[in-house]
């Protein structure tokens, strides 16, 4: 009896071993398609407007924004498609500096990005916040 469990252990161990390496394997592939896309600046004006545009097409399923040296308010990004499709997708997030938004869906799922408008404003920073972008 005590022999059928300890055969049976090893399996038991052997495939939570492979689960967790699965999971480490698909994690690493998730966070490799995660890249920097570029970085703008936004004013203490209120809604100001700043464009980040791609050279080429970028195929991209997510966006997230991410605060650096001041904190900032995000309304809105309007997002012009390869086909010359716009979609206004509205964020209302504010980004504490060194904070970051959620993975913000582009509607359609995989989509050629010609380019990413940021409106919004900083938030009790007395310098202009950039803004970094990062896709997936």
């Amino acid at each position: 009896m005590f022999g059928r469990i300890a055969h049976r252990a090893p399996l038991g161990v052997a495939a939570l071993l492979a689960a967790v390496i699965m999971v480490a394997v698909l994690t690493t592939g998730a966070l490799a398609q995660t890249r920097f896309l570029g970085q703008t600046r936004l004013a203490h004006r209120e809604a100001d407007l700043d464009v980040l545009a791609f050279p080429a097409c970028v195929n991209l399923v997510a966006v997230k924004l991410k605060a650096l040296r001041g904190a900032a308010e995000i309304n809105l990004l309007v997002v012009t498609y390869g086909n010359g499709a716009v979609d206004r997708l509205p964020v209302r997030h504010r980004i504490r500096e060194g904070g970051e938004t959620r993975w913000i869906d582009l509607r359609g799922g995989r989509r050629c990005v010609r380019s990413i408008a940021v409106v919004g404003d900083t938030e009790r920073s007395r310098d202009q916040t950039i803004i970094q972008f990062w896709g997936r």
